[in-house]
């Protein structure tokens, strides 16, 4: 979306820092580690500016929008500083820096705008089988640990008209695998339309051979969601459900509203609709004040779910969260060790999971060449396992059947039938 707006502008890309005149630097502040990355790349374009004193540098998205003092004070250099409601006037503050002298305070964009969607901007294609579609922006949960209501604003669902019109240009181009993308999904409302609604349509979208979504919340996803899910079979049979942690009084900490066995009622209906339904999650240990036998409740969940593949991470304290202001008081070394039993529990649950795959006939997405042979076609199954299979006749955005023959690693062997 922000390559559209630039290039209706009359900007164009090039393929190297060293090139250009203007560096944008995209961020997300979800997860420390992701924030002290973009930081640090932030300060290694400094040098650039050395060299090219008229580079212009922008910092934009959620990092931009919770640190926006923080980096005009302390990286001087940088000229632009915008949130994630502010891209429509990246042309213009693009401009007016490029006419103001060198050393110039940077500009600042960050107000949050409950109005702004972006759902006339339909992002350029680059081609391969897969595209992101945004269908809802921000959250209203404010889960103690999450800085997103505050960065990316309040829950806006996008016109089911519009989401229809974007999905229907990118099967014309030749998508054939739509991902629906928002925080929560699940709380998608336009006039009375529900997500469920939003996903059938957008299912019915012809050319399209498959379409998936994420994130779920555990407290708004519907039995009618499951129920389209279970009877629309290019909807792949694939949930994403972050829990977070096993134990009830940690989700209560974490402003999770639900309680360890409404989730996994929802599993069971999940399973009860979509039988081959694959699994993820998402999980945080070392949560202020998580001990071990709360821990073990969530090592217990788990086991009990058998999650196909699961995103794990310890606890950082996030910038204006409620946790902020917890004790962190669970030792880094105890974080760590935690990590690492719950990441040797799931390697070896989504081992047993991709074994019981083999043998099965699936259908799989021809995405591109197979990385380490080009002899092979590199796809996916519906739900989202890797693939190998040998080259044919058929070429990148067909569905090939196979069975399932070998596993390498996490990655299947496919023999044609």
């Amino acid at each position: 979306m922000i390559e559209t707006l630039l290039e209706e502008a009359g900007f164009h890309f090039v393929d190297a820092a060293e090139k250009a005149d203007v560096v944008l630097v995209n961020t997300c502040a979800v997860r420390d580690h992701a924030e002290v990355r973009a930081l640090g790349q932030i300060s290694d374009l400094s040098r650039l500016k050395k060299k090219n004193p008229l580079l212009i540098i922008g910092i934009l998205g959620c990092v931009a929008q919770a640190r926006k003092q923080e980096i005009l004070e302390e990286k001087p250099f940088v000229d632009l500083v915008v949130g994630p409601d502010g891209y429509r006037k990246l042309p213009q503050l693009l401009e007016e820096r490029m006419i103001s002298p060198p050393g110039s305070p940077g500009l600042l964009e960050t107000e949050l705008r409950r109005a702004e969607l972006y759902d006339e901007i339909i992002p350029r294609h680059r081609g391969g089988v897969t595209a992101f579609v945004s269908v809802i922006r921000g959250c209203d949960k404010f889960c103690s640990f999450c800085v997103v209501p505050r960065t990316r604003g309040r829950e806006r669902s996008r016109p089911l008209p519009s989401i229809l019109h974007e999905v229907e240009t990118l099967a014309a181009q030749g998508v054939k695998d739509v991902m629906l993308l928002g925080q929560n999904v699940d709380s998608y409302r336009w006039e009375n339309k529900t997500f469920a609604d939003c996903i059938s349509a957008v299912a019915d979208v012809q050319g399209l051979h498959r379409v998936r979504f994420m994130t779920s919340h555990p407290s708004d996803i519907s039995e009618n969601l499951l129920e389209v899910m279970g009877c629309q079979n290019r909807i792949s049979p694939f949930l994403h459900l972050p829990v977070q942690a096993g134990s009830n009084r940690i989700l209560e900490r974490m402003n999770r509203p639900y309680t360890r066995e409404h989730y996994l009622n929802i599993i069971a209906s999940a399973r009860k609709h979509v039988p081959d339904i694959a699994l993820s999650t998402d999980i945080i240990v070392g949560f202020p004040s998580e001990t071990d036998a709360e821990f073990q409740e969530t090592l217990d969940l788990v086991q009990e779910v058998r999650y196909d593949t699961a995103f794990t991470f310890k606890y950082s304290s996030r910038p204006r969260t409620k946790a902020e202001r917890m004790p962190d008081d669970v030792p880094e070394e105890v974080k760590v060790e935690r990590l690492e039993r719950l990441i040797e529990l799931q390697k070896r649950i989504s081992h047993e999971r991709n074994l019981e795959q083999l043998g099965k006939t699936t259908d799989v997405l021809i995405e591109n060449v197979a990385p380490k042979d080009s002899a092979m076609w590199f796809g996916r199954t519906p739900d989202y396992r890797p693939v190998v299979v040998a080259k044919g006749s058929d070429t990148v955005g067909d569905l090939v059947r196979v069975r399932l023959s070998e596993l390498i690693g996490f990655t299947f062997r496919g023999e044609r039938v």
